[in-house]
């Protein structure tokens, strides 16, 4: 897979200074771990999966996560679990034929409901690993989550390519803990001995939200809800010390595309979901959990890296800590300074593989121009959460 590689060759280079480079399952972890970005989730009840795969059918499809939890009936479990072996052996069946070539298959993800469940499908998890990244374990805590990493680690022994984890910390016990560091670095020890089977930390505000009766509107991000945001600062604070996990932010509720916002002028969910990127990008966290395609450009081109913080990185990292401290921006507007902001740069750099650079007179809302034409200006506006003249939020 490669980030916009729908996009021709001159609007690549038009648009961006350093390509997206490709990425696939077996892509080492470090790069891995940046590469899900918006992962769009899908019911597996979906008889459709496979065709969606196939046919590339979704534009700038890049992770795709099969859920067998809240988006499946609990009676239709059963019956969801076997049209989601079924999708995935038809995928597999497409690989060995050539009728899929493997850079035409997303990342993909199943989601079970527990660990019984991965128990259940281990051994064809571990068969299909050449078109199944890694499990999602919803409402990991300390009571399942050893267990989770333990089957995994066994269907990774069992396999022919890579297979990870992705747990969601979204449980009761995060609310109603007195010592939520306390827990969270019990989590963190967890996940430590199974540091190479563990692709993302996710949040799942959404169910946290649910234990209050809180559902934000469209118009509030998920950071002006406190009792959620002092949630996942904490799990930033134990998880992302020193940059060692990636922590994927939670889901945007609303959805409408940029052709029917262009239509009907609503443009609520599209400048939340744009600002939200921005605002997790701030507090230390990397990608978004999807549930409609409409969400995905936006989210992957808030992910790429605009020219003049590339800039930045590149000096910090090429500067001399022996000669100097300190360094002046390239573009002379803000300081560099060697050592706190090196594993900033760090980052900075990762990102940049994995998404690209954009050219120096671009940047997300120059992407979405060019996509969905210039002479819709008032995406200019919604890409830096301005609501067009007219409009009230």
């Amino acid at each position: 897979m490669q980030y916009f590689s729908f996009l021709s060759e001159e609007d690549l280079h038009s648009l961006f200074c350093q390509l997206p480079l490709p990425f696939d399952r077996d892509t080492p972890l470090e790069t891995l771990r940046n590469a899900v970005g918006g992962l769009l989730y899908t019911p597996a009840s979906n008889p459709d999966i496979a065709q969606i795969v196939l046919t590339s059918k979704i534009q700038g499809l890049t992770s795709l996560a099969i859920c067998l939890e809240d988006a499946v009936g609990d009676a239709a479990r059963r019956d969801c679990m076997v049209n989601a072996k079924n999708q995935i052996s038809t995928l597999a069946a497409a690989l060995r034929t050539g009728t899929l070539s493997p850079d035409r298959l997303p990342l993909l993800f199943l989601r079970v409901k527990d660990n019984d469940m991965l128990e259940e499908l281990g051994g064809f998890l571990a068969d299909h690993s050449d078109v199944v990244t890694g499990a999602i374990l919803p409402k990991a805590d300390s009571s399942c989550l050893e267990r989770g990493l333990a089957l995994t680690a066994q269907i990774h022994r069992q396999a022919d390519h890579p297979f990870y984890l992705m747990p969601i910390l979204e449980s009761r016990a995060l609310m109603e803990t007195g010592d939520r560091i306390g827990l969270l670095q019990d989590l963190r020890g967890l996940t430590d001995r199974f540091y190479q089977r563990v692709l993302n930390i996710r949040m799942g505000a959404t169910d946290l939200c649910g234990l209050y009766g809180i559902r934000r509107g469209m118009d509030t991000s998920i950071y002006s809800v406190g009792v959620v945001a002092g949630c996942m600062a904490d799990v930033v604070r134990v998880f992302g010390l020193d940059g060692r996990y990636t922590v994927s932010g939670p889901v945007w509720e609303y959805f409408r595309t940029l052709t029917s916002a262009l239509a009907t002028g609503r443009w609520e969910e599209i400048s939340g979901l744009v600002q939200e990127v921005g605002l997790d990008l701030q507090n230390g966290i990397l990608g978004k959990t999807c549930i409609h395609p409409a969400q995905l450009l936006p989210v992957q081109a808030s992910l790429v890296v605009p020219a003049e913080l590339f800039q930045d990185a590149a000096s910090i990292l090429c500067g001399s800590q022996e000669r100097s401290g300190v360094l002046s921006s390239t573009s002379r507007n803000k300081m560099n300074e060697l050592k706190p902001h090196a594993l900033w740069a760090r980052r900075i750099m990762r990102r940049a593989e994995v998404y690209g650079v954009y050219a120096g007179h671009t940047d997300a809302i120059g992407f979405l121009r060019a996509l969905y034409g210039a002479k819709h200006t008032v995406i200019s506006q919604i890409a830096i959460g301005q609501p067009p003249v007219g409009i009230t939020f």
